[in-house]
């Protein structure tokens, strides 16, 4: 059985249209035909790399913006009475949730269609990244999209080799500082059933989801989601990650003589102990977002994980963290058993 993980350079040309973002994609999906010995097949795309499909359509102006925030501003003028009638209609005032549920047919159909058809062309189980939306209420069996609700959650779709969605996940813990000011909302309590691939059984962690302890001291709510898909007879584990800080950098929730680095803080408290407290979780796929949107970047080192008896290896990482064309790639590994 073959794991990949794909850490993709994302800029605002991957979102200039459908086309340009399914071509990359294929792009990388094509890499990963290169390195691939097995069957069958399981790929691991990042968080929110389809978030930004919000930027189809945009207006005018937009991508000429130096900041998110006033690229946003832009957006939310130009569409203002549509913004308005979503916030009296779904009962929200605010601003974020009504924008994600103004964008989410757009960005859900781009995304759906893009990855269902990637995932059937290389017959492989894709968990497709994600993006802020809100439920569904058509069902997740095609691409057709009418929000249900008023909550906006981080959602995660897997795919199977026929194209048709086999789970959605929606992530259970809210990055501090970065989600929480989005007004996103808390996935459910319970993760969805396993993806059953081959003799093996799949789960997903959105990001924080696989992380084994908070980053903070004043999150009470914080619950590991890893544990739970121990639980349900998970062997491998999925985390799509977005990460919005420096790699290398000091850790930014850091207290006292704690001097590590972002990465040095992800590899100490993120899936690799995650799975060293869980010994039934045999391998994990952790793909990184790289980006460069505006004055957003995303860095991070993907990574591979395999438990050899009582010991956890990152078998394979990435050889780059930090946000640029040289970093992108797709690492794979063929798991023995």
């Amino acid at each position: 059985m073959d794991l990949f993980a794909v850490q993709p350079y994302m800029t605002l040309s991957d979102y200039a249209s459908e086309d340009a973002f399914f071509h990359h994609m294929d792009r990388l999906l094509n890499a990963m035909e290169d390195l691939r010995r097995a069957e069958p097949a399981v790929v691991v795309l990042p968080e929110d790399l389809a978030t930004f499909l919000a930027l189809l359509g945009s207006p005018p102006g937009v991508r000429e913006q130096e900041t998110l925030d006033a690229a946003f501003l832009l957006i939310g003028r130009a569409q203002a009475g549509p913004l308005v009638r979503v916030m009296f209609g779904r009962r929200t005032f605010r601003l974020p949730v009504a924008f994600f549920h103004l964008a989410a047919e757009r960005v859900y159909g781009a995304w759906y269609r893009t990855m269902s058809q990637l995932a059937r062309a290389h017959r492989v189980t894709l968990v497709s990244g994600s993006a802020l939306l809100p439920d569904n209420r058509l069902g997740y069996g095609g691409e057709r999209f009418e929000a249900q609700g008023r909550h906006v959650y981080n959602t995660c779709l897997t795919f199977g080799p026929e194209g048709q969605v086999l789970s959605v996940s929606r992530k259970r813990n809210l990055v501090p500082t970065q989600e929480d000011r989005l007004y996103l909302s808390r996935g459910p309590e319970l993760p969805p059933a396993p993806v059953p691939v081959g003799q093996h059984r799949l789960g997903i962690a959105i990001c924080y989801d696989a992380f084994a302890k908070p980053h903070t001291s004043h999150e009470p709510g914080f619950d590991p989601v890893v544990p739970k898909l121990a639980a349900q007879g998970v062997d491998i584990i999925a985390q799509p990650s977005a990460n919005p800080w420096p790699w290398s950098a000091p850790w930014v929730f850091r207290q006292g003589e704690d001097h590590r680095s972002r990465r040095e803080q992800w590899q100490q408290e993120g899936l690799w102990e995650s799975m060293r407290r869980e010994p039934s979780i045999r391998a994990g796929i952790n793909p990184q977002l790289l980006a460069a949107l505006f004055d957003t970047h995303f860095d991070g080192q993907s990574a591979i994980y395999v438990r050899e008896g009582d010991t956890v290896l990152p078998v394979v990482e990435a050889a780059q963290g930090e946000a640029s064309p040289d970093a992108e790639t797709v690492i794979g590994w063929s798991l023995p058993f």
